[in-house]
C-alpha cells in the first residue's frame, strides 16, 4: 500500500517543500545568532558550508521535532480517506469551538496576545489548528448547500458558520488568523458555486468599510493625540517651560483666539481648563470607537505600512528595519551569517514573522526569488490538485488549503517589504513555530491525500 501512495503523490508538492523546509531550518539558524563586532569579523572570513557549523542549533532543533512531528501528521492524513474527516465534521467543528473558547479562559498570554494553551511543558495555540479544521467542515457546508449560494441571503448562513470561530480568534486577538478565515471562506465559496459578481460585490463592500474605519479613527485619533500634547506643553509652561508653547502655532493660535497671553500663569490655567474639557470629550469619542471596532494597536499596525516614518521608533519601526534588511542585500546577499540588520538585533521578530527579511538581507533578491519560485511551484501544484480531485468535497478541501497557503505568502512577504499590513502572520513551512508548522504540513497532508484519491478506486 505504501509503495502505491508513495507512486501516486504529486512528487514536484513534496520536492518544493521540503527545499523549503531544509532553507527555513538554516535561515532560522542564522536568525536567532546574535553577536558582537569581533564575533562578525571572525565569520566573514569563513566559507559558506563552515558557516552552517556556527549556525544557532538551539531554534533549529526545536523546529526540527516540529518538523517531524509534522510529517506524521502529514502521513496519517494521506493514510486514512479524506471522507472519513468529512463524515465527522460536525464533531471537528464542536472541538474547534470548544478549543477556541478554551483559550479564552485558560489560554497562556504572551506578546500582548492570549492565544496559546499549555499541556505540562508543551505550548499550542488552537487558532492556527482551527483553519484547516475550519477548511474540513465548511468543505462539507458548502456541499450539503450546493445550488443554494446564488443571493445574499443564501450566502447569509455561510458568514455565520465562518463568522462564529472568527469572533472567537478576534477575542484572543488574533486579527491576522481572522483575516486568514476571511480568505479561505471566499476562495471555497467561488470554487462551490456561487455567483463571482456577488463576491466581488461583498468584498467591495467590505473595502468599503475598511476605508471609512480608517478614515473614521483618523478623524478621532488626530484631535485626541494633539489635544493630549497641548496639555502636557500647557503644564510644562505652568512649570516654567515656555519653549513649547511659544514655537507650537496650534497653541499660540487659539490662545489669541481667546484672548489669552502665554505670558500669563493665569491665562495658561484657563486655556488648560479648556484643553481639558475639550480632550475628554475627543478622548471619550475615541475610546468609544476602539471599544466597538478595532483596537488602537491593531489600527496602528494596519496603516503604519503607509508612512512607517511617522513613527521610526514605535509601530513603525518594524516595517523600517525589514525594508532596511532586504533593500541591504542587494541581488546576491550579504551571505549566510552576514547580515547586520539580522545579527545585531536591529531587525525584530526575525526567526518567525520577519524571516523573509532574513532572507533578503543575507541572500538578496536571488535568495528571495529562489523561495518565491517554490511557493509558487508550490500553489501551482496544489491548483492542479484542485483541477483534478474526483468530487466536490476534493475540490474544496484542495482549494481553501491553497487559499489559505496563497494568502499566508502574500500578507507576509508583502508585510516584510512594507507594502502590506503587519498582522503577525507567519511564512508557512519557513517562519519558526510549532502549531504553525504541525498545521502546514498537516495541510500538505491533506492536499496530498485528495490527489492520491483522485480515482476512486486508485487505492
Amino acid at each position: 500500500m505504501y509503495q502505491r501512495l508513495w507512486k501516486n503523490m504529486d512528487h514536484l508538492i513534496l520536492a518544493a517543500a521540503g527545499a523549503l523546509l531544509l532553507f527555513s531550518l538554516i535561515t532560522i539558524g542564522s536568525a536567532t545568532l546574535e553577536y558582537s563586532d569581533p564575533s562578525y569579523l571572525q565569520l566573514k572570513s569563513l566559507s559558506f558550508f563552515w558557516r552552517l557549523t556556527k549556525l544557532d542549533f538551539t531554534y533549529v532543533i526545536k523546529q526540527l521535532v516540529w518538523i517531524i512531528l509534522g510529517l506524521i501528521a502529514f502521513g496519517a492524513l494521506i493514510s486514512m480517506d479524506y471522507e472519513i474527516l468529512i463524515k465527522h465534521s460536525r464533531l471537528l467543528y464542536g472541538i474547534n469551538l470548544l478549543l477556541l473558547l478554551a483559550v479564552i479562559f485558560l489560554g497562556h498570554t504572551a506578546l500582548g496576545a492570549q492565544r496559546w494553551i499549555a499541556i505540562g511543558p508543551f505550548q499550542f495555540q488552537p487558532s492556527e489548528f482551527s483553519k484547516l479544521i475550519l477548511i474540513i467542515t465548511f468543505a462539507r457546508f458548502l456541499v450539503e448547500r450546493e445550488g443554494r449560494l446564488n443571493t445574499f441571503k443564501e450566502l447569509l448562513p455561510c458568514f455565520m458558520f465562518v463568522g462564529l470561530p472568527t469572533l472567537l480568534v478576534l477575542k484572543q486577538p488574533d486579527l491576522g488568523t481572522s483575516l486568514v478565515f476571511v480568505a479561505i471562506m471566499f476562495g471555497m465559496l467561488f470554487m462551490a458555486g456561487a455567483r463571482p459578481a456577488l463576491l466581488v460585490t461583498i468584498i467591495g463592500l467590505g473595502f468599503t468599510a475598511g476605508v471609512v474605519l480608517y478614515f473614521s479613527h483618523s478623524y478621532l485619533h488626530h484631535p485626541d493625540v494633539v489635544l493630549e500634547e497641548r496639555l502636557a506643553y500647557v503644564n510644562k509652561a505652568l512649570e516654567g517651560n515656555l519653549y513649547y508653547v511659544n514655537t507650537d502655532d496650534g497653541i499660540r493660535q487659539e490662545m489669541l483666539s481667546l484672548h489669552l497671553s502665554t505670558d500669563k500663569k493665569a491665562d495658561l490655567l484657563k486655556y488648560k481648563q479648556n484643553l481639558e474639557q475639550r480632550h475628554r470629550v475627543w478622548h471619550a469619542r475615541h475610546e468609544k470607537f476602539h471599544k466597538y471596532t478595532l483596537k488602537e494597536y491593531q489600527m496602528t499596525r494596519l496603516t503604519i505600512f503607509v508612512d512607517p516614518e511617522s513613527d521610526l521608533l514605535g509601530a513603525g519601526y518594524h516595517v523600517w528595519q525589514s525594508r532596511i534588511a532586504i533593500g541591504s542585500g542587494g541581488i546576491w546577499g550579504k551571505g549566510l551569517l552576514g547580515g547586520t540588520q539580522t545579527h545585531f538585533t536591529f531587525l525584530p521578530i526575525r526567526h518567525t514573522d520577519f524571516i523573509f527579511s532574513v532572507v533578503g538581507e543575507e541572500f538578496g533578491l536571488m535568495g528571495g526569488v529562489l523561495v518565491l519560485f517554490l511557493f509558487a511551484l508550490l500553489l501551482y501544484r496544489g491548483s492542479r490538485v484542485v483541477l483534478v480531485a474526483r468530487d466536490s468535497y476534493g475540490v474544496l478541501l484542495a482549494t481553501g488549503i491553497v487559499c489559505m497557503f496563497a494568502f499566508h505568502v502574500l500578507v507576509n512577504i508583502g508585510m516584510t517589504a512594507g507594502v502590506m499590513p503587519v498582522t503577525g502572520i507567519p511564512l508557512p513551512l519557513f517562519s519558526y513555530g510549532g502549531s504553525n508548522m504541525l498545521m502546514n504540513l498537516a495541510a500538505l497532508g491533506l492536499l496530498m491525500n485528495v490527489y492520491i484519491r483522485r480515482k476512486k478506486l486508485m487505492l
